[in-house]
C-alpha cells in the first residue's frame, strides 16, 4: 500500500486525468479534493470493506483524513484541485476545534454543502487555482488565506455531525480512531477520561485501556492527556488574558496549584513565566493564580 507524506505545511496540486494514475493509497496528511469537471467514483476501503462509495461530478468536494485508504475511478475526463495540509497546519491556522471537526470525516469524506456555502467554496478554489498559475510575489500568502477559509467552512460542516460518542464502533481500526477523537473532544474533562469511563464507552476492560491505547498509538495514555491539556494551556496563556485560576477551571484542573505543578514539571517554569516569555503582558497584568 502506497502511503504518501507531506514535507511542508500545505501544497496545492492542479491535475487533469483520463485515468487516475494511483490505485488505492493513503496519506499521512489531510487532502481536500475538489472536482472542477468530470465524472467518476470515489470510495474508501477499510481492510477490504468499502465503508464509503459515491459518484462524483463537477463541484464535488471530498475531505480525506490521514491514513484513509481511498481511490478515485474516472468515468469521464476529470480536472481536480487537490489541497494537502498537515494536522498541525489546521490546528495552528484554524484552531483545535476545527481540527477535531475535520477528524469527523473518517468514513464520510464526501462534503455536501448547502448552495450558499458550495458557491463560496467553488469561488475560493477558483481563486487558488488562478493564483497558483500566476505564481505572484504574494501567492503563498493569498492561497493560505483562501485555504484557511475553505478549511473553516468544511470544519463547520462536520460540526453538524453527531458527537463521536454516538458513532457505532464496528472494528478495531475504527474503535481506536474513535477513542482518539473522543479523547480530543473531552481533553478538558478529566472525569470523562478515566479507565472506567473509557472502558465502558469502548467496550474494553478498564484494566486494559492503557495497554490498548499504547498498542495503537505508541504512547502512554496519561502522557498523551497531560501533553494535550498543557498544549491548550499554553495557547490560553499566549493568546488570552485569562488568569491561571480561570485557565485551570476551563481545562478541568481541580485547582490552579495542580496546573502549576504539572506545568512546571513539563516546562521547568511557571505558567506566568511562560506567559511573560511569549507575550508582551507586563508582570503586573493578570498575575493572580
Amino acid at each position: 500500500m502506497w502511503r504518501e507524506n507531506l514535507y511542508q505545511p500545505f501544497e496545492v496540486l492542479v491535475r487533469q486525468h483520463t485515468h487516475f494514475p494511483i490505485d488505492e493509497h493513503q496519506h499521512s496528511f489531510f487532502e481536500m479534493a475538489y472536482v472542477r469537471e468530470g465524472k467518476g467514483d470515489f470510495y474508501v476501503d477499510d481492510r477490504g470493506r468499502k465503508t464509503e462509495e459515491t459518484m462524483y461530478g463537477a463541484r464535488s468536494l471530498f475531505l480525506i483524513p490521514p491514513d484513509t485508504v481511498h481511490r478515485f475511478i474516472i468515468r469521464e475526463h476529470s480536472a481536480y484541485v487537490f489541497i494537502r495540509f498537515t494536522s498541525q497546519y489546521a490546528e495552528d491556522f484554524v484552531g483545535r476545534q476545527a481540527l477535531q471537526a475535520l477528524n469527523a470525516a473518517v468514513g464520510r469524506c464526501r462534503v455536501q454543502l448547502d448552495e450558499r456555502q458550495a458557491e463560496r467554496v467553488a469561488n475560493l478554489f477558483c481563486y487558488i487555482e488562478e493564483e497558483v498559475a500566476a505564481a505572484g510575489r504574494f501567492s503563498t500568502y493569498l492561497v493560505r488565506q483562501w485555504l484557511n477559509s475553505i478549511v473553516a467552512i468544511v470544519a463547520d460542516y462536520y460540526m453538524e455531525y453527531p458527537a463521536v460518542d454516538n458513532i457505532p464502533v464496528v472494528n478495531e481500526s475504527e474503535r481506536a480512531m474513535c477513542m482518539m477523537q473522543y479523547l480530543q473532544q473531552h481533553i478538558n474533562q478529566p472525569e470523562m477520561l478515566t479507565s472506567e469511563v473509557l472502558g465502558e464507552r469502548f467496550n474494553i476492560a478498564p484494566s486494559y485501556v492503557g495497554a490498548y491505547f499504547k498498542h495503537h498509538f505508541r504512547e502512554d495514555l496519561r502522557d498523551y492527556v497531560v501533553r494535550n491539556r498543557l498544549r491548550n494551556v499554553e495557547r490560553l496563556l499566549a493568546n488570552t488574558s485569562m488568569t491561571v485560576k480561570e485557565i485551570a477551571a476551563s481545562m478541568g484542573y481541580t485547582d490552579s496549584s495542580h496546573l502549576i505543578r504539572q506545568f512546571r514539571a513539563c516546562h521547568n517554569m511557571s505558567p506566568l513565566d511562560f506567559r511573560r516569555s511569549v507575550t508582551s503582558i507586563s508582570p503586573d497584568e493578570k498575575t493572580d493564580v
